[in-house]
């Protein structure tokens, strides 16, 4: 049975850590976009926000985004601008993830995220025994070679 579930790894193991890989180049690019984010939401400027971030914005903790016209979630870049990136940024959540010095990289390849970077905001038992921990994710879509802000999500 050892044997077979080692063959299994072998065959199928190798493919799905390949799909899952970032590059080096990319992790960089990530981290310098992931930088980009903090440094705009510190000091918020919309000129500069369209530089660094898509046109719609994937906004799972937005209250607001359940009937956008744009799907579920989404919002126009200046409508998160303007009406919920001052309120996230003086989130605790927030907060603790511009600190944070624990992240993963996680490939998506999704609409919303071609990379989400995964911030731990609050350890295990560290917000309330048995709590599992928390994490905020940010998203980023590579576009002509850049990792732009897509949005974001925590989790729980």
């Amino acid at each position: 049975m050892k044997r077979f579930l080692t063959i299994l790894i072998l065959i199928f193991g190798i493919p799905i850590c390949k799909g899952q890989s970032i590059s080096k180049n990319d992790s960089l690019l990530v981290m310098r976009a992931l930088n980009n984010v903090f440094k705009n939401f510190k000091k918020p400027d919309f000129v500069e926000f369209q530089k660094i971030s898509t046109k719609v914005i994937s906004c799972i903790i937005c209250e607001d985004t359940q009937n956008s016209k744009l799907g579920i979630y989404d919002l126009k870049r200046n409508d998160f601008f303007n009406r919920h990136l001052k309120t996230i940024k003086n989130s605790e959540s927030w907060k603790r993830a511009s600190k944070s010095k624990e992240i993963i990289l996680y490939k998506q390849n999704s609409r919303r995220a071609d990379v989400i970077a995964f911030l731990t905001t609050w350890k295990a038992n560290e917000f309330a025994p048995g709590h599992e921990g928390a994490q905020l994710g940010i998203y980023f879509i590579k576009e002509n070679g850049v990792f732009k802000f897509s949005g974001l999500e925590t989790i729980p």
